[in-house]
Protein backbone atom coordinates (compact mmCIF):
# COMPACT_ATOMS: atom_id res chain seq x y z
CA UNK A 1 0.00 0.00 0.00
CA UNK A 2 0.69 3.75 -0.43
CA UNK A 3 0.69 6.96 1.43
CA UNK A 4 -0.75 9.45 -0.81
CA UNK A 5 0.06 12.95 -0.73
CA UNK A 6 -3.04 15.55 0.31
CA UNK A 7 -3.33 18.52 -2.36
CA UNK A 8 -4.14 21.75 -0.52
CA UNK A 9 -6.21 24.33 -0.97
CA UNK A 10 -5.24 26.53 -4.12
CA UNK A 11 -4.72 23.14 -6.42
CA UNK A 12 -7.10 23.22 -8.90
CA UNK A 13 -8.13 19.33 -8.96
CA UNK A 14 -9.94 20.51 -5.12
CA UNK A 15 -12.35 22.90 -7.21
CA UNK A 16 -13.50 20.09 -9.72
CA UNK A 17 -16.43 18.19 -9.85
CA UNK A 18 -15.45 14.34 -9.88
CA UNK A 19 -16.56 11.95 -12.38
CA UNK A 20 -18.33 9.03 -11.30
CA UNK A 21 -17.25 5.46 -11.13
CA UNK A 22 -18.51 3.30 -13.67
CA UNK A 23 -19.43 -0.23 -13.05
CA UNK A 24 -16.66 -1.63 -14.29
CA UNK A 25 -14.46 0.19 -12.22
CA UNK A 26 -15.17 -2.05 -9.50
CA UNK A 27 -13.68 -5.48 -10.13
CA UNK A 28 -10.50 -3.47 -11.62
CA UNK A 29 -7.87 -4.50 -8.77
CA UNK A 30 -6.06 -1.13 -9.29
CA UNK A 31 -9.41 0.40 -8.01
CA UNK A 32 -9.19 -1.73 -5.19
CA UNK A 33 -5.96 -0.93 -4.49
CA UNK A 34 -6.54 2.92 -4.50
CA UNK A 35 -9.19 2.23 -1.89
CA UNK A 36 -6.82 0.58 0.27
CA UNK A 37 -4.34 3.25 0.15
CA UNK A 38 -7.15 6.29 0.11
CA UNK A 39 -7.82 4.32 3.60
CA UNK A 40 -4.35 4.06 4.71
CA UNK A 41 -3.73 7.56 3.50
CA UNK A 42 -6.51 8.83 5.14
CA UNK A 43 -4.89 6.79 8.61
CA UNK A 44 -1.54 8.56 8.22
CA UNK A 45 -2.84 11.61 7.94
CA UNK A 46 -4.98 11.45 10.98
CA UNK A 47 -8.21 11.98 9.44
CA UNK A 48 -11.75 10.92 10.07
CA UNK A 49 -12.09 11.02 5.93
CA UNK A 50 -10.79 11.53 2.72
CA UNK A 51 -11.90 11.85 -0.69
CA UNK A 52 -10.35 10.74 -3.94
CA UNK A 53 -9.95 14.29 -5.48
CA UNK A 54 -7.92 15.44 -2.03
CA UNK A 55 -5.32 12.59 -2.96
CA UNK A 56 -5.29 13.94 -6.87
CA UNK A 57 -7.91 11.62 -8.04
CA UNK A 58 -11.12 13.27 -9.92
CA UNK A 59 -13.21 10.41 -9.03
CA UNK A 60 -16.66 10.29 -6.48
CA UNK A 61 -14.74 8.04 -4.22
CA UNK A 62 -14.93 8.78 -0.05
CA UNK A 63 -13.64 6.78 2.71
CA UNK A 64 -14.50 7.84 6.32
CA UNK A 65 -13.99 5.98 9.65
CA UNK A 66 -15.56 8.52 12.69
CA UNK A 67 -14.03 5.67 15.40
CA UNK A 68 -11.21 3.25 15.08
CA UNK A 69 -13.01 0.57 16.25
CA UNK A 70 -15.78 0.89 13.16
CA UNK A 71 -14.08 -0.59 9.44
CA UNK A 72 -13.93 1.99 7.32
CA UNK A 73 -16.80 3.02 4.99
CA UNK A 74 -15.95 3.41 1.14
CA UNK A 75 -18.88 5.80 -0.53
CA UNK A 76 -18.65 5.58 -4.28
CA UNK A 77 -20.93 7.99 -6.33
CA UNK A 78 -22.47 9.36 -2.70
CA UNK A 79 -25.90 10.95 -3.33
CA UNK A 80 -26.91 12.76 -0.18
CA UNK A 81 -30.26 13.82 0.76
CA UNK A 82 -31.23 16.17 3.74
CA UNK A 83 -33.74 14.56 6.13
CA UNK A 84 -36.02 17.83 7.14
CA UNK A 85 -34.38 21.32 7.45
CA UNK A 86 -32.80 21.32 10.60
CA UNK A 87 -29.21 22.58 10.52
CA UNK A 88 -26.58 22.57 13.11
CA UNK A 89 -22.80 24.71 13.35
CA UNK A 90 -20.06 23.18 14.10
CA UNK A 91 -16.84 23.71 14.12
CA UNK A 92 -14.33 22.24 10.88
CA UNK A 93 -11.02 21.40 10.33
CA UNK A 94 -9.49 19.68 6.82
CA UNK A 95 -6.78 18.11 5.31
CA UNK A 96 -6.58 20.04 2.49
CA UNK A 97 -6.34 23.28 4.73
CA UNK A 98 -4.13 22.76 6.90
CA UNK A 99 -4.33 24.38 10.41
CA UNK A 100 -7.44 25.93 10.45
CA UNK A 101 -10.57 25.58 11.56
CA UNK A 102 -13.96 27.39 10.85
CA UNK A 103 -17.87 27.54 11.45
CA UNK A 104 -19.82 25.56 9.21
CA UNK A 105 -23.70 25.23 9.24
CA UNK A 106 -24.96 21.53 7.88
CA UNK A 107 -27.80 19.66 7.78
CA UNK A 108 -28.33 17.81 11.22
CA UNK A 109 -29.32 14.57 9.41
CA UNK A 110 -29.49 12.78 5.99
CA UNK A 111 -29.80 10.19 4.27
CA UNK A 112 -27.15 8.61 1.73
CA UNK A 113 -27.13 6.37 -0.79
CA UNK A 114 -24.12 5.21 -2.62
CA UNK A 115 -22.20 1.72 -3.59
CA UNK A 116 -19.22 0.44 -1.45
CA UNK A 117 -16.00 -0.14 -2.50
CA UNK A 118 -17.72 -3.57 -4.43
CA UNK A 119 -20.08 -1.54 -6.25
CA UNK A 120 -22.60 -3.04 -3.63
CA UNK A 121 -25.69 -0.45 -2.97
CA UNK A 122 -26.04 1.17 0.25
CA UNK A 123 -28.48 3.45 1.66
CA UNK A 124 -28.27 4.66 5.10
CA UNK A 125 -28.97 7.87 7.46
CA UNK A 126 -26.45 9.78 9.72
CA UNK A 127 -26.96 12.22 12.35
CA UNK A 128 -25.43 15.26 13.94
CA UNK A 129 -21.22 14.45 13.68
CA UNK A 130 -21.37 11.64 11.26
CA UNK A 131 -23.85 13.78 9.16
CA UNK A 132 -21.19 16.63 9.02
CA UNK A 133 -17.74 14.73 8.27
CA UNK A 134 -20.32 12.70 5.39
CA UNK A 135 -21.42 16.14 3.83
CA UNK A 136 -17.67 17.33 4.18
CA UNK A 137 -15.99 14.52 2.88
CA UNK A 138 -18.90 14.53 0.05
CA UNK A 139 -18.56 18.44 -0.51
CA UNK A 140 -15.10 17.56 -1.96
CA UNK A 141 -16.58 15.82 -5.07
CA UNK A 142 -18.39 18.74 -6.18
CA UNK A 143 -15.23 21.39 -5.49
CA UNK A 144 -16.46 22.59 -2.51
CA UNK A 145 -14.26 22.62 0.55
CA UNK A 146 -15.56 23.95 3.91
CA UNK A 147 -14.01 27.51 4.14
CA UNK A 148 -16.74 28.28 1.09
CA UNK A 149 -19.20 27.30 3.21
CA UNK A 150 -18.00 28.74 6.75
CA UNK A 151 -19.08 32.05 8.87
CA UNK A 152 -15.97 34.13 7.28
CA UNK A 153 -15.49 35.95 10.49
CA UNK A 154 -15.23 32.09 12.36
CA UNK A 155 -11.66 31.51 10.55
CA UNK A 156 -9.28 30.83 12.24
CA UNK A 157 -5.49 28.84 12.61
CA UNK A 158 -5.62 26.30 14.60
CA UNK A 159 -2.20 27.62 17.20
CA UNK A 160 -4.81 30.64 18.00
CA UNK A 161 -7.98 28.03 18.06
CA UNK A 162 -6.81 26.07 20.89
CA UNK A 163 -5.24 29.02 22.54
CA UNK A 164 -7.99 31.40 22.29
CA UNK A 165 -11.07 30.14 21.96
CA UNK A 166 -13.12 29.68 19.12
CA UNK A 167 -13.25 33.41 17.21
CA UNK A 168 -17.60 32.86 17.23
CA UNK A 169 -18.86 30.96 19.29
CA UNK A 170 -22.19 28.70 18.88
CA UNK A 171 -24.79 29.13 20.48
CA UNK A 172 -25.86 26.89 23.53
CA UNK A 173 -22.10 25.81 23.47
CA UNK A 174 -21.00 26.08 27.14
CA UNK A 175 -18.90 28.71 27.77
CA UNK A 176 -21.14 31.84 26.18
CA UNK A 177 -22.55 34.60 27.42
Amino acid sequence: MAILQVARMGNPILREAAAPVPPERFADPGFQRFCDDLYESMLEHDGLGLAAPQVFCSERVVVIQLDSDDEPMFLVNPVIHPIGEESALGYEGCLSVPDMRGLVARHSAIRVSAADRHGKSILFEAHGWAARVVQHECDHLDGVLYVDRAEPKSLAFLKEYRRYGPPVAIEGEEGEE
